[in-house]
């Protein structure tokens, strides 16, 4: 069996278990609570904004490889994979909400930290990544037509919403800021890309010239 062959068929079921793999230890904290608390709020939160860039970078990472023609079957794995790294960005996000409920456990309290800079982006990220997330499927693909691929665009404000209620909590900003150059880079030369693209003469122009 081929590299290619062996990746298509079995890819997703190894990649799925890497994604589910760092659950087990939020799961057990929520439900026996033994670790600190903000170590696991700031690595649930983090891992949940690592892969949502990772899914946003998929794109720029496939078509660096079609261009030098490194391997078209792992660029089309790659995009074809995209929706399961989406999903477990947001199921991180969940987690890591469903933790600072439990440590919380004062909706008073919530309510009112949800109407401050630094709680209420991450409320309406989440909100976003909920709809996002529900309409990750092939009947909200055929029902929604044009209408999807607009509303993916939320991605984009998902990511500075995430990136804002990261920078506002968090006391070391490093991390963040590596993170956001990053998306940064790979939208880059996804745009660069595609403006060559453009720029290059079809194959009638060739003929004709």
């Amino acid at each position: 069996m081929t590299f290619a062959k062996a990746l298509t068929r079995y890819g997703k079921y190894l990649l799925w278990f890497i994604l589910a793999f760092p659950s087990w230890q939020y799961l057990g904290e929520f439900f026996w609570p033994d670790r600190y608390y903000p170590e696991m709020m700031e690595k649930s939160g983090v891992l949940s904004m690592q892969l949502l860039v990772v899914t946003l970078a998929v794109s720029p990472a496939a078509l660096l490889l079609k261009r030098f023609a490194l391997s078209k079957q792992l660029a089309l794995w790659l995009v074809r994979s995209r929706r399961y790294l989406g999903l477990a960005g947001f199921f991180y996000a969940v987690i890591h909400t469903a933790l600072y409920i439990r440590q919380t456990y004062d909706f008073e309290l919530m309510w009112l930290e949800a109407f401050t800079w630094a709680f209420g982006t991450g409320w309406l990220a989440l909100l976003m990544l909920v709809l996002l997330a529900i309409t990750s499927n092939g009947l909200s693909v055929r029902r929604l037509g044009k209408w999807w691929k607009r509303l993916q665009k939320l991605s984009y404000l998902v990511m500075i919403l995430g990136f804002a209620h990261w920078l506002l909590l968090d006391f070391f900003i490093d991390s963040a800021l590596v993170w956001i150059v990053m998306l940064l880079v790979a939208k880059t030369v996804q745009i660069m890309f595609r403006l060559t693209d453009r720029c290059q003469p079809t194959a009638t122009e060739k003929i004709a010239t």
